[in-house]
């Protein structure tokens, strides 16, 4: 138990061996699905990208007048079989209409150019946001670049780089120039279920000239999205929120593939009350967590990084590729063992919660066991005991990684 507490077993060669290993792995099962593709279709007739036909028939819609067709499936459904030619799963626009200014100019490249644009634009983000939560180094852009949810992002064309980088921009600076960090943050307006979470860090702070910043720009994009697409684009996306709904209860998407408490619950016989109730009992515990974190006086990373744990905790609509944000707390909290020495249990933490993406879903729906929300809970309660510790704790002295482990 003594090398679980300490984290002995985490090795300077493991911590570096480990990402690359998924790296080169990822990068060659990607090339083969390209080498092998028919047109935009890779393995089992699956889009290259998998979630990006959603947006790319959405920019579609938009650049062609008909933005409201995003959120009726059957013309949604039709232009993703025009795309490829043949009929395949559908790839529903659950976003609100804000998000569409988003991915607007998306459709001006054909499907396989934006995809690679829209990845690389993103990416780069994501990489440039995380290296800001720890010391830049060529040593630790092989774990960023490797970490298993941003693989799976990528290979699904999906948002959490962009999410990543709006969050962890914004909050970092919310402190010295609050206004901007609020305008920055109100741009997750196209995921509002992690908006609770982020009036918390407000309220904690009481950081009003951010409140206002976010304010604001939520406002603005709203105004675009009504001038642009007119004032129905709200019926219609009122009209597909049924689905949403249908998702999470009637599990239009297996729970072994979601990744919340509520779906914790549900995959472990739990009826839906129950597992509303487990969801919302855990997003307040999150939510506490989270207060007593930025009331804290620890340092911004680490907030940062406790306010993108606590998100995941707070929504029942979470999947896999959403874990891309545990890059922040995984770095903030790396960063913070580097500088003053590891706490019991925390390296075993990190590497589980480093791990999770590429296990969580396997677990789930061919094991029926959940994973997420117990580690992403315990990232959360370390990231709240380094806050509130005092020096007297630490169980490793200062140093790096690579010298502090045998």
């Amino acid at each position: 138990m003594t090398w679980l507490i300490s984290g002995s077993w985490l090795t300077a060669k493991r911590a570096k061996l480990y990402p690359a290993i998924f790296l080169i792995v990822a990068a060659l099962v990607f090339v083969a699905n390209l080498l092998t593709a028919h047109g935009s279709l890779g393995f089992f007739d699956k889009p290259i990208g998998t979630d990006f036909p959603s947006f790319w028939t959405a920019s579609r819609f938009v650049l062609t007048g008909n933005a409201a067709d995003a959120y009726h499936p059957l013309q949604h459904h039709a232009a993703q079989t025009r795309l490829f030619g043949k009929e395949i799963e559908y790839f529903a626009w659950l976003y609100p209409p804000t998000a569409l200014l988003i991915v607007a100019p998306l459709g001006l490249l054909s499907y396989l150019p934006s995809l690679f644009l829209w990845l690389a634009a993103t990416g780069t983000a994501y990489v440039i946001t995380v290296r800001k939560f720890i010391p830049a180094s060529s040593e630790t852009l092989v774990p960023i670049l490797g970490f298993p949810a941003a693989l799976l992002n990528a290979t699904q064309g999906q948002n959490g780089f962009l999410s990543v980088a709006i969050i962890g921009s914004g909050l970092l600076l919310s402190d010295r120039r609050s206004f901007l960090a609020g305008v920055i943050l109100g741009c997750m307006l196209y995921k509002p279920q992690f908006a609770p979470m982020l009036a918390v860090v407000v309220l904690a702070r009481r950081n009003w000239k951010m409140a206002l910043g976010a304010a604001l720009s939520v406002a603005a994009q709203i105004a675009a999205a009504t001038l642009l697409f007119g004032s129905d684009i709200w019926s219609d996306f009122q009209s597909i929120l049924p689905m949403t709904k249908a998702i999470l209860e009637e599990q239009m998407i297996g729970l072994g593939k979601m990744q919340s408490v509520f779906a914790a619950v549900r995959l472990l016989g739990g009826g839906i009350g129950l597992a509303y109730a487990a969801q919302a009992a855990v997003a307040i515990v999150a939510a506490a967590l989270l207060w007593l974190i930025w009331r804290s006086e620890a340092s911004l990373p680490l907030r940062a990084g406790a306010a993108a744990t606590a998100m995941l905790l707070s929504t029942p609509f979470v999947l896999d590729y959403d874990f891309v944000l545990l890059a922040l707390p995984i770095a903030a909290l790396t960063n913070e063992g580097l500088k003053t020495g590891f706490q019991p249990f925390e390296k075993s933490a990190l590497a589980a919660a480093w791990m999770l993406p590429a296990v969580a879903r396997v677990a789930g729906m061919y094991c029926g066991v959940p994973l997420s929300p117990e580690i992403i809970l315990l990232l959360l309660v370390l990231i709240w005991r380094r806050s509130s510790a005092d020096s007297s704790a630490l169980v490793e002295p200062t140093g790096c990684i690579t010298r502090s482990i045998p």
